[in-house]
C-alpha cells in the first residue's frame, strides 16, 4: 500500500511538473516603430530581420516553450494604449506603456524597437572631386519582462561624416546600431532563457 501511494504522489508531482511547463511563455515582438525618416525596403527588411532572429527560439515548434502574439494584435494595442497615455499626459514616454501593454495582450514579455532618427546627405565638395556623405542612425530597444516586472531600454546611435563609403551609409549604421542595442538588452540571451 505504501509502494501504491508513494507511486502516486510521485505521478501526481511529475504531472503538476508537467501542467507548469506546458504553459508556454508569451512574447510580443512590435514592428520597428520608425520616429523620423524610413528607410528603404531593403534596409527595414533587414532591421526587422536583425530583431526576428534575436527573438529566434530554436525547435519552438517542436517544444512549444513560447507562444509569439501576432503583430497586428500587438501594434492594435500598443497604438490604444498609446493614444490613451498621451491624451492623459503629453509628456508620457513610450516606456510607460509597456505595462499596461504587457496585461492587455497577457504577455510575459514585451519587444519594441524604435528607429529614433534616420537620415543621409550627400553633396558635392566645392572645388573638390570628391563626394561627402553625412549619415546619422539613431536605434532604441525597449524590453519588458512582466514575470520579473524588469524594464529594459537601451538606445545607441551611429554618425558618419567623411568621403562617401558604403559603410558609412544610414542603411548600415541603423544596422549597427540595432546590433548594438540587441546586445546591450541581452535580447538573445533572455529569450533563450525561456523554459
Amino acid at each position: 500500500m505504501k509502494k501504491f501511494l508513494l507511486m502516486c504522489a510521485a505521478t501526481l508531482i511529475l504531472l503538476t511538473m508537467t501542467a507548469e511547463a506546458a504553459q508556454p511563455v508569451r512574447i510580443a515582438r512590435l514592428p520597428i516603430i520608425f520616429q523620423s525618416a524610413t528607410p528603404d525596403r531593403d534596409t527595414c527588411a533587414a532591421l526587422e530581420l536583425k530583431i526576428a532572429r534575436a527573438v529566434h527560439i530554436p525547435l519552438n515548434k517542436t517544444l512549444r516553450v513560447a507562444e509569439f502574439i501576432p503583430t497586428k494584435d500587438s501594434t492594435e494595442a500598443l497604438s490604444d494604449i498609446w493614444q490613451r497615455l498621451r491624451a492623459d499626459n503629453k509628456r508620457a514616454k513610450l516606456t510607460d506603456a509597456m505595462r499596461p501593454l504587457a496585461r492587455k495582450l497577457d504577455a510575459d514579455i514585451i519587444v519594441c524597437p524604435v528607429l529614433l532618427h534616420y537620415s543621409q546627405h550627400v553633396m558635392n565638395a566645392a572645388g573638390w572631386d570628391e563626394t561627402i556623405m553625412d549619415s546619422n542612425a539613431r536605434a532604441r530597444l525597449i524590453v519588458y519582462d512582466r514575470r520579473t516586472d524588469e524594464l529594459i531600454d537601451k538606445k545607441a546611435g551611429q554618425m558618419y561624416h567623411d568621403s562617401y563609403h558604403p559603410l558609412g551609409t544610414a542603411s548600415a549604421l541603423a544596422k549597427i546600431c540595432f546590433d548594438n542595442v540587441i546586445a546591450a538588452t541581452d535580447l538573445r540571451g533572455r529569450i533563450r532563457a525561456v523554459k
